[in-house]
């Protein structure tokens, strides 16, 4: 399979003419279990970009720490206008750094998650390291998400995934582990 960047329209699975289009690789189907899962949770959101994922979290979930170093795609200014325009980013706390900075410092906070999607960089060494972390900082009852698993140009997520456990439940690429799978 592969996924490619488009805009995302209002009227879309974001919420009807809230604000303006936001590119973005998740499916129609990606995205409702997203909000599915993230309803009243605390998510932990690694790789965020232009703030689709990050507000369809936010206006389902009590809060999203968005997690991204925004060096590649200099999407920073476009995320935080995206926020805005769509009335979440009093939900929405962003770390803009690599997660290999940020997540140990949640973990020495003390802080802990519902849901964690990570979505960041795709190489293998790089979603090893996100699960490991986000194992750390996932409550008992949480979910783990990854996307890309099974994307043609994302080969790392599956390889990593599939190192480290059975294979998930899928829906389209979005891998999912609930409690007692890992």
């Amino acid at each position: 399979m592969k996924l490619d960047w488009r805009p995302m329209l209002p009227g879309g699975p974001l919420a009807p003419d809230a604000g303006p289009p936001i590119s973005t690789s998740l499916t129609k189907e990606e995205t409702d279990q997203l909000r599915w899962m993230g309803t009243g949770a605390d998510v932990l959101e690694i790789g965020s970009a232009y703030g689709y994922s990050t507000i369809a979290l936010a206006s389902v979930s009590a809060r999203v720490t968005a997690v991204d170093p925004h060096v590649d795609l200099g999407s920073l200014t476009i995320l935080a206008g995206n926020l805005a325009a769509y009335e979440v980013a009093h939900r929405v706390s962003l770390r803009v750094a690599y997660s290999q900075d940020v997540l140990p410092a949640l973990v020495a906070e003390g802080q802990q998650f519902d849901l964690i999607w990570i979505d960041g960089d795709h190489q293998a060494h790089a979603v090893t390291h996100d699960v490991q972390w986000a194992l750390r900082l996932l409550r008992d009852d949480g979910i783990l998400a990854c996307h890309d698993y099974d994307e043609d140009t994302c080969p790392g997520v599956r390889q990593a995934l599939d190192a480290w456990k059975k294979p998930p439940t899928l829906v389209d690429t979005m891998a999912i582990y609930r409690p007692g799978e890992w």
